[in-house]
């Protein structure tokens, strides 16, 4: 035993993996310990309006950036890092204030196209500040990770969970804005999260507002296929994993939506807590190695054999049990989401895979594929909506439409991502 974890620590990939595992391992055992209680004190509309609420900030914060955060980790030049980073905090700046104007003037229409009523979503408004806060956080995470600062990106992950935890603990019990409690909840946790990742870093804004366009210039120029493609692909990506609830909560109901978001994120758990970590270092490491050897072969399939041996453990017991855990853990409110994540797990258990090596194609800067597989990932899903919509299914069909469709999408996706990995630059 002590020989194998003297070999598992010797590997800097292992070590790095570990370290940002540790922090996502415990703010999810938080999140998975605290579920029972929250499900317990907010209704299946509540997590409804909280998954439409992330589904729109995730899809419009995620890419807000035009994906030049992800270029922070190729210049050889730190200071030409830091252009870029505030680069992309200009353009979040800008957007998001774009954002706000539009849901000042169009809040109605989006209120009704949501199926909630105008009354009472007071929380679209702060949409555009919580986009600002997610896109400053990718920023902020490509600049810890291009230094190699993982104890912050696993401490910010940490104070995030916990402090969204409390508060949403805290309104829940006092019985205080039961409808957005889990949202304030959210907002704290951006806070928190973005300042523990700002301390290793010298992300300065006295120095952001002292850069003039023409100063920024040379990387908006250098970088421009992360906006001409990665952002589009990104932004396809980001609507396949999120745009789910927001037409379930259009073509069924709120409450189906709470059901299905809860059995997408206790599913999703492995996802988060391991894969995400997996695939920053992964990143790191394949960038080096392309540096030095042209290709990164040897680290994709290192990681791939890695990722399948945790995921057998993971995913096949749930595909069988969750139906019967489900209600048992979160109330016998929940018994759909405990069906819906049964057929969830086989979807999860090839994105686990899949999405961890996706960044083969940021590695060797293959925007354009990653572009491609990202729209027909987003079409796939359309297609399972439009099937389910027009041939009247149930909710349940609508399901296991959508994870069986998407997991055969994903696995052809691993097979190119090895391809672009054998070929390299």
């Amino acid at each position: 035993m002590k020989k194998i974890f003297n070999r598992i620590f010797r590997s800097e990939f292992n070590k790095n993996v570990l370290i940002l595992s540790s922090g996502t391992a415990i703010s999810q055992f938080i999140l998975v310990l605290i579920s029972p209680v929250l499900t317990r004190l907010y209704t299946p509309e509540a997590f409804g309006a909280f998954a439409v609420f992330l589904s729109i900030t995730a899809i419009i914060g995620s890419n807000i950036n035009l994906k030049y955060e992800q270029a922070i980790m190729l210049p050889k030049e730190e200071s030409d890092a830091y252009k870029i980073a505030y680069l992309a905090n200009y353009l979040n700046f800008i957007i998001s204030l774009i954002i706000f104007i539009c849901i000042v003037i169009f809040f109605d229409p989006i209120a009704n196209a949501l199926n909630i009523e105008s009354s009472k979503p007071i929380w679209l408004y702060f949409i555009p500040l919580a986009t600002y806060f997610i896109g400053f956080n990718t920023v902020l995470i490509n600049l810890n990770n291009r230094f190699k600062n993982y104890k912050s990106m696993s401490g910010s992950v940490v104070v995030k969970n916990l402090s969204m935890t409390i508060v949403q603990l805290l309104f829940g019990f006092l019985k205080l804005l039961l409808d957005s409690g889990l949202i304030i909840g959210q907002f704290v946790a951006y806070i928190l999260g973005n300042r523990v990742l700002r301390l290793n870093v010298s992300f300065k804004y006295k120095e952001m507002l002292s850069y003039k366009y023409k100063d920024l210039k040379t990387v908006l120029h250098r970088y421009r296929d992360f906006p001409r493609y990665a952002f589009p692909a990104g932004l396809a990506n980001a609507t396949t994993l999120n745009i789910s609830n927001l037409l379930i909560t259009s073509i069924y109901s709120v409450n189906d939506v709470g059901q299905f978001s809860l059995a997408n994120r206790i599913i999703g758990a492995p996802n988060v807590l391991i894969a995400q970590s997996v695939s920053q270092v992964y990143y790191q490491k394949a960038c080096e190695e392309i540096k030095n050897h042209g290709n990164c072969k040897s680290i994709f399939l290192s990681t791939l054999k890695k990722l399948v041996v945790l995921v057998v453990p993971i995913y096949i017991p749930l595909i069988f049990i969750s139906k019967w855990i489900f209600p048992f853990i979160f109330g016998s409110e929940w018994v759909d989401a405990g069906v819906f994540a049964g057929f969830l797990s086989i979807l999860m258990a090839v994105r686990f895979v899949s999405s961890t090596l996706s960044n083969t194609i940021n590695a060797v800067e293959k925007q354009k594929i990653g572009l491609i597989t990202n729209i027909i990932l987003l079409f796939v899903n359309l297609i399972a909506f439009g099937i389910a919509y027009f041939l009247k299914f149930n909710i349940l069909g609508f399901v296991i439409l959508y994870s069986l469709s998407l997991t055969v999408a994903y696995a052809l996706f691993l097979i190119i991502y090895y391809k672009i990995a054998l070929k390299g630059k």
